[in-house]
């Protein structure tokens, strides 16, 4: 009898796409502003607590699906020990946020000291409540569909792997920087996220209700929606 040798050929089957130079390009720019906003953050806390991990600075970029909010926010978190400390976003991508923007959104020396002591009574960005004049606030005909309390998903990218689980946890927010007149439905609190976002529309579009919990069943209703008085 003879013997033959072959040789076994894998096939690989597509599509498959390498990354475009301006995909790469825009990457390289995305990854060198992250690096930027992380150093100056840190730049305003003592060396010696970064060094020993008592506090931990993050920036990363979060998008927004809805075109209502602003594509891209810069996200900048500052975690100190005793789970103390602050996230705060900036509207703009990371590669076009300046030193002197993020000095301006920076929490002031006393806080971070604050927060170094384990203060957990200091909120940044602070909130201030406007004095309201008549025809402002928050809308007083508009019933929301969901309540504090309920889980939704949100939508923070493209297609259906752009949602993501949270709670709300509060009607009717409203950032400290914005006009008496402006008002978001509801805020959220991510499962997988630090900080909070708020979703611009009372809108499938932008906010659902969780289609399910992880080990629970489907079918779940929520709570209807609380009365703010605010």
């Amino acid at each position: 009898s003879s013997s033959s040798s072959s040789s076994r050929h894998i096939i690989m089957r597509g599509p498959f796409t390498l990354p475009t130079p301006s995909a790469l390009a825009a990457e390289q720019r995305k990854r060198a502003g992250i690096a930027r906003v992380k150093a100056w953050a840190e730049s305003h806390v003592p060396k010696e607590k970064l060094e020993s991990h008592h506090c931990i600075v993050d920036a990363s970029e979060i998008m927004c699906g809805d075109p209502n909010c602003a594509p891209i926010d810069t996200v900048v978190r500052l975690l100190f020990k005793g789970n103390v400390g602050c996230v705060f976003s900036l509207p703009r991508e990371a590669a076009e946020v300046t030193k002197e923007i993020l000095d301006e959104n920076m929490p002031p020396e006393e806080y971070i000291e604050g927060w170094i002591q384990g203060r957990n009574d200091l909120e940044w960005p602070p909130r201030h409540d406007p004095v309201l004049v008549e025809g402002e606030g928050p809308p007083k005909d508009v019933e929301l569909r969901f309540g504090v309390n309920t889980r939704v998903e949100c939508c923070i990218g493209k297609g259906e792997d752009g949602w993501v689980a949270g709670t709300i946890t509060e009607l009717w927010y409203r950032h400290p920087t914005w006009g008496p007149r402006d008002y978001a439905p509801y805020q959220i609190q991510l499962d997988d996220y630090d900080g909070k976002i708020f979703a611009p529309q009372d809108s499938d579009v932008c906010i659902r209700l969780l289609r399910q919990e992880k080990g629970a069943r489907t079918g779940e209703r929520s709570a209807p929606a609380e009365q703010n008085d605010a």
